[in-house]
């Protein structure tokens, strides 16, 4: 499948192996993917942010000599189930998802390590318990807003409150 990978600061068109969902997991076809302002500053200055990530306990955060499929605000359509899955969400369902990816007590950010690929690409796999259905009716242009709206919304009652 085709990716944009980043590595160095510098975006590349790759081929990569299509990813497998694993136990709890799905496999979604990208259908939209935002470019989120904490993208363009990882970009630039990701091995900071690694570094003190690291200080408080996640190692894995990504770093300019790894190459990374970025992309966490992601909606897609289901393609398939991982072992281990209610089956709630059949394919071809569009769906948005939290962009974690948990494996055993292992939990990544979607497109924010090499550990979990995001949606620069052309599938992407996400955690079926952190994935949402979107509404009959809404279009990908606005479903892909959810992640990012989401933060908004809790971001913006925390602030007022201080």
């Amino acid at each position: 499948m085709k990716a944009a990978s980043l590595f160095q600061g510098r975006l590349e068109l790759v081929e990569l192996a299509a990813p497998c969902p694993k136990a709890g997991q799905l496999l979604l076809d990208v259908k939209r993917c935002g470019i989120c302002g904490s993208d363009l500053h990882t970009r630039l200055h990701g091995d900071e942010l690694a570094d003190t990530l690291e200080l408080c306990g996640y190692p894995r955060y990504m770093r300019s000599g790894q190459r990374v499929v970025m992309g966490h605000e992601i909606y897609g359509e289901v393609v398939e189930h991982g072992p281990w899955t209610s089956g709630r969400l059949k394919p071809g369902t569009p769906v948005v998802s939290i962009p974690l990816l948990r494996r055993g007590r292992q939990v990544d950010g979607i497109g924010l390590s090499a550990d979990a690929p995001g949606g620069y690409a052309e599938q992407v796999v996400v955690q079926e318990s952190l994935t949402l259905p979107v509404p009959n009716g809404l279009g990908p242009d606005l479903a892909v807003l959810t992640e990012p709206m989401a933060v908004a919304w809790h971001a913006v009652p925390s602030a007022a409150a201080r």
